[in-house]
Formats: C-alpha cells, sequence, structure tokens
C-alpha cells in the first residue's frame, strides 16, 4: 500500500501516526468514515511531531469575545492547541506548505467529529463517499510527500495500491469485454496471511438496474455453488468480503486463486504446447460438468480470456472460471438475459445463433459454453485469431488432426448439435493421449 513507501521515516510517535496513516488507507474502500477520521488523527499527529521536532512556538486558539461587554470569555482563555492552529504553526514555520492539503483533511475530518454536520452520511459505502475519503488519504500522502519527501524519495500516490481493507492490491487488471463490474479494474490481491484472490467488485444500488441486477446475479450464483454439498474440486472457492453492516452501493467477491494465477488475457503472447491447450480446456469442461449438477443446473454463459485463470502447476497449467454474473440459473425465475443480450452481437466467443439472437428462449447454453471453451483453445494459440469466423487453415496449422477436427466440428455446427460436456471432454480425453 502507498504509506508502506513511508515506514523508514523519523518522527515523534511515529508507530501512531503510521497507523493511523494506514488505517485511512484501509479503509478508503470499505469505510469512508474511519478513512476520514483516521486521516484527520494522522494530521494531528504529523503536526504535533513537526512542531516538537523543530522546536516551534505553538500558536495559540484566540479566546471568543463576548457580544455585550466586548470582553474575552474566560472559559475560551488559554485553551490548548487545536488543529487549526497546529495546521497554522506549521504553515507559518514552513514545516509545509500546502495549506489547501491540510484544510481539505481537517475540515471533511471535522465532519466526522458531528453528526450535525453529516457523520452519519459518511457511514454510507458509495461512489461519493469513497471518493471524498480518497481525497483525503491523498492529501494526507501530498503533506507526507512534501515533508519526508525528499528523504526517502518516494513515488506519486497510486490508487491502484489502494487496498480493500486487509486485502492488499498485487495488480489491477481491465475488466473483461461486456463485463458489468464497478470501476474499469478487477484485482488480484492477497490477504495478511499471504492467501490470494482474484477480488471483484458488483454495483448494488447503482442508478442503472443492469447493473445492479448482474451484480446481483453474480453473488447469488456464487452462493448457489458454495451451498452445495455435493461440490468437487474444479471449481474457485468463493468469499465474499463485503462489510455486511454497511450501507453500501457495492458487493465485493473473491475467488481463491495462487500466488502465480493470472487471467488468460494478460497472457500476450501465449507459448502454450497443445497438450497444455487441451488440459486447459478439459479443465474448464469439468467445471462445466460441475455447474451442471449444481440445482437443476448453471451455465456460465460469458467465458472468454477476460475471465479464464491459469495456473502453472506440474506438466502444465490449470484452469479456473472466475465469471458468474452472466449465469443462467436453471430452475429460478429471476432472468438476466435481457441485460446481457445485447452485449451477445459482438461476442466472438458466442455461437453464431447466440450472436444473431436467433430462438434466445431455447438456446442450450450449455452447449454454447463448450463453443466458448473451444475459442479459448483458439486463444491459447493465436490471441488474434479468436474471430467470428474461424480460418480453418489456421486450425488445422496449429493443432493436430483430431483436435482440429474436434474445434471445426463445433465451430461450423449448429448449437443444437455441439457436444454436451462431457462427450466433448470425452473427446479432449481422447486426443490428449496422442500429444
Amino acid at each position: 500500500m502507498n504509506f508502506d513507501n513511508f515506514d523508514g521515516i523519523d518522527i515523534v510517535d511515529k508507530i501512531s501516526l503510521l497507523r493511523n496513516c494506514k488505517s485511512a488507507e484501509r479503509n478508503i474502500m470499505i469505510s469512508p468514515y474511519n478513512a476520514i477520521a483516521n486521516s484527520r488523527a494522522a494530521l494531528e499527529i504529523l503536526c504535533k511531531g513537526l512542531i516538537k521536532k523543530n522546536n516551534v512556538e505553538q500558536i495559540k486558539p484566540q479566546p471568543k469575545i463576548c457580544k455585550n461587554c466586548n470582553m474575552p470569555i474566560e472559559d475560551t482563555v488559554n485553551l490548548p492547541p487545536n488543529l487549526a492552529t497546529m495546521i497554522d504553526t506549521c504553515l507559518k514555520e514552513g514545516l509545509f506548505t500546502n495549506e489547501d492539503a491540510a484544510a481539505l483533511i481537517r475540515k471533511n475530518g471535522n465532519d466526522t467529529l458531528h453528526a450535525n454536520k453529516g457523520a452519519q452520511k459518511l457511514h454510507v459505502v458509495n461512489a461519493k463517499n469513497i471518493e471524498k475519503a480518497g481525497s483525503c488519504v491523498q492529501a494526507l500522502y501530498t503533506l507526507f510527500k512534501e515533508v519526508f519527501g525528499q528523504e526517502l524519495l518516494v513515488p506519486d500516490f497510486d490508487l491502484n495500491k489502494v487496498p480493500f481493507g486487509y486485502y492488499e492490491i498485487v495488480r489491477a487488471v481491465p475488466k473483461a469485454p461486456n463485463e458489468v463490474i464497478c470501476g474499469d479494474n478487477n484485482y488480484f490481491v492477497k490477504d495478511p496471511q499471504e492467501n490470494y484472490y482474484y477480488f471483484q467488485v458488483f454495483h448494488r444500488n447503482s442508478m442503472e438496474e443492469r447493473d445492479n441486477e448482474l451484480g446481483a446475479r453474480g453473488v447469488l450464483t456464487g452462493n448457489k455453488i458454495k451451498e452445495d454439498k455435493g461440490r468437487k474440486s474444479y471449481l474457485l472457492d468463493v468469499h465474499y468480503p463485503s462489510n455486511v453492516l454497511a450501507e453500501s452501493d457495492r458487493e465485493y467477491i473473491a475467488y481463491s486463486v495462487y500466488s502465480d494465477s493470472k487471467l488468460l488475457s494478460e497472457i500476450d503472447h501465449p507459448k502454450f504446447t497443445e497438450r497444455e491447450i487441451v488440459q486447459i480446456a478439459i479443465d474448464l469442461t469439468n467445471i462445466l460438468i460441475e455447474l451442471q449438477s449444481i440445482g437443476q443446473g448453471i451455465s456460465l454463459r460469458n467465458i472468454q480470456a477476460g475471465n479464464v485463470i491459469v495456473t502453472p502447476c506440474e506438466g502444465g497449467y490449470m484452469a479456473g472460471i472466475v465469471n458468474m454474473e452472466t449465469a443462467k440459473i436453471q430452475g429460478y425465475n429471476a432472468t438476466v438475459y435481457k441485460s446481457i443480450e445485447s452485449s451477445f452481437s459482438e461476442n466472438p466467443y458466442m455461437p453464431r445463433e447466440v450472436r444473431q439472437g436467433n430462438e434466445s428462449e431455447n438456446i442450450q447454453w450449455e452447449k454454447a459454453d463448450i463453443y466458448s471453451v473451444a475459442k479459448i483453445m483458439v486463444y491459447c494459440k493465436e490471441p488474434a485469431e479468436v474471430k467470428s469466423e474461424v480460418d480453418e487453415d489456421f486450425i488445422y496449422d496449429s493443432f493436430s488432426e483430431k483436435v482440429g477436427d474436434l474445434l471445426i466440428d463445433t465451430f461450423e455446427s449448429s448449437i443444437n448439435m455441439i457436444d454436451e460436456p462431457a462427450d466433448f471432454k470425452e473427446k479432449l480425453e481422447d486426443a490428449v493421449k496422442n500429444l
């Protein structure tokens, strides 16, 4: 996280100062109120420390004047220094010069101290409050950089390093095409125990009903998977780190992954062997088979390189899927089809009938998912070849005859003639014997 850059500073009450700074940064995304309150506390400790370290005279608060007698009110004489006078002292003595940053933290921080100034509203986790909390923490970082930057040569504040509570961001990755999430990125994160997760943020209480609907579907699908007592090991474990006590406009989902896991789309120039590609496809097909056994069956409807996770393992790679927000849950009355229909026409991972919007009520989605797995195999050879129209010459130039035949049969068949997941898996396992 960003304030780790200042672990080497030398100042009075350093431990308390950095604890408040890091708490402020950790709380931006999950508790704006606490992020702002911690920023104010950190600013006060910083000012006290600078004044003491530099042995400068503290400006005293001015007493209030009685309107009737024009004399100082006794109770306001000789008051101890407050944050406003501490800031004034630091500015006057040149201990820092960024008056705007200090004023921003003080103003917003004071709101957390008084219910009638909107403290209760700051407890809501929404975009407005997150932005306000983020601006306070960045202002605090700006002051730190001014005070300690020459000594430590710290970089600028990086938004992609702001953690989700105790989930520290390892790296941010752009969302997949047509993916509906809150913001532009998903995240690989780790917790204090060095457990790694793929982290998604979905909408809740958005102005766009489509965003809410798909966010809720992502959570619902994950719950259906978690609650299934017959689960095997193919599906990634799903966690919900949302603060359920907070009023929030977002949902958090975390999939268990490994430190060396990557999205397939992060690999610019894949160099998978054909055997590795087939094994990835077998893993994905096993996931689809398992999903069919949960309740009355679940289909994903949006498998693409941007939501397939691959992890190196002995003898190749293992694969998982981190997309649940477009899922079709058989036997569940509510549907999200209308919210995702418009995204299908330009999606090369979908069969022709789906792209053209034909027979939407009768689509066998488990077969559409198999078509997507076949396109993933093409991506693993050459991402640029994932197109609506398949180049047959490329397929046979890139794959063995048995695998090439399976892919061409999948791409050229009508959706109803595409293999069921179990049949597709059997053919993949037969093909891999000769690789």
